[in-house]
């Protein structure tokens, strides 16, 4: 199973990332493969996300179970989808800078040819989602938050 990690620092609060990611609704807003999101059985450290992708021409939903300890960490297991397995997690730390950004991501299509076709796509993928929770937090937040020292 493919397994890409990548990292970002950002002159952004670990919360205001952590809120942005965790805001999972307003992902077609920003994510451009992302159409529709949903999200249920929300509880006080956890929800359940769905989320439909349009990426070449292809049209899949899959469900999460998204766990989170606020400001620092959300965790992401596959709950049903076109994934034989699927987890991901995202990590902030404070730096002198803002936020050190960590994405980890490690999945297997259900489908061989869709591990054939799309699962080398996913290390770009996965850099385009990250470039684009960046751009969305200097939409929301500005050019910079971070008191210089």
């Amino acid at each position: 199973m493919p397994r890409i990690q990548l990292s970002d620092t950002v002159p952004f609060e670990p919360a205001q990332m952590f809120d942005l990611v965790l805001d999972v609704r307003r992902y077609p807003e920003f994510l451009p493969w992302c159409t529709k999101t949903r999200v249920f059985n929300e509880e006080e450290r956890q929800f359940v996300a769905e989320l439909t992708i349009s990426f070449r021409g292809m049209r899949e939903s899959f469900q999460t179970v998204d766990r989170f300890v606020p400001s620092r960490k959300v965790e992401v297991k596959l709950r049903s989808g076109p994934f034989q397995h699927l987890e991901n997690e995202w990590v902030f730390t404070p730096t002198a800078q803002g936020t050190r950004v960590d994405f980890f991501i490690d999945f297997k299509f259900k489908s061989r040819l869709m591990n054939v076709t799309l699962g080398p796509l996913f290390a770009q993928v996965s850099k385009q989602m990250l470039e684009a929770f960046r751009n969305r937090a200097f939409v929301l937040y500005g050019q910079t938050l971070i008191a210089p020292p």
